[in-house]
Formats: C-alpha cells, structure tokens, sequence
C-alpha cells in the first residue's frame, strides 16, 4: 500500500462511496470535476499499478474500475505510518499524547479499554 496524494484519496473516496465506476462517472463525482480526462486517467493507472484499484474489462476500450483495499484497510495503514514516523512505532506514546493533550477523555480511554477487554 502506498500514502495517497490528496487527488488519489479523492478517487478512492468515489469508488468506496459509490461502487465501480468508469474514468468519466469517476470524474463526475469528484468535489473539483474541473481536471481533464487525462489526467485523472493517469491518477487511475497510477492508483492501479499501486493495487489500490483493479478493473474490469467490458469492451476493448472501456473500464470499470473498484476500490481493492477498504477505507478501513487504508485508514489503518495510514494509522500504522503515522505512529511509526511520529511515535517511533510506539502505539502507547501516541495515546500518552493524546492523553497529555486533553485529546481524549478519562471515559473514552475507560470505554478502548472494556472493548479491549471484551475481545
């Protein structure tokens, strides 16, 4: 998995929004519809040679494209690279932080806890 330029995340968010799409319903439903064709062509393949999307072929010439990672799959991944470039892969200094920062609650930390515990 690779960390996505914001043009890239804005595709992925149509797909896991809307389902497979071509290249011009893609484009449809981006929030900034003013790219050229080309060059969210060319986000796609990239996303593509990236296996983030996959196709199908349903004539020589037109694809439809889908998400072939989650939002939750890339979230986690880029939760993952976060706590290791910042935290030092320390999961626990990163909810110190947050702790230290008021950032999240005594009941929030009480509420990852039973969850923790019921798994």
């Amino acid at each position: 998995m690779k960390k996505l330029t914001d043009k890239e995340l804005q595709i992925m968010e149509v797909l896991w929004e809307n389902g497979p799409l071509s290249t011009r319903d893609i484009m449809l439903h981006l929030p900034d519809n003013s790219s050229h064709f080309n060059t969210i062509a060319t986000y796609v393949r990239r996303l593509e040679q990236h296996d983030m999307i996959g196709h199908e072929e349903l004539s020589p010439r037109f694809y439809i494209y889908h998400a072939a990672v989650t939002r939750e799959q890339y979230v986690s991944f880029e939760n993952k690279e976060s706590i290791d470039r910042f935290f030092d892969g320390s999961y626990m200094d990163f909810i110190s932080r947050l702790v230290e920062h008021h950032e999240v609650s005594i009941d929030e930390l009480k509420e990852l806890i039973r969850m923790v515990e019921e798994e």
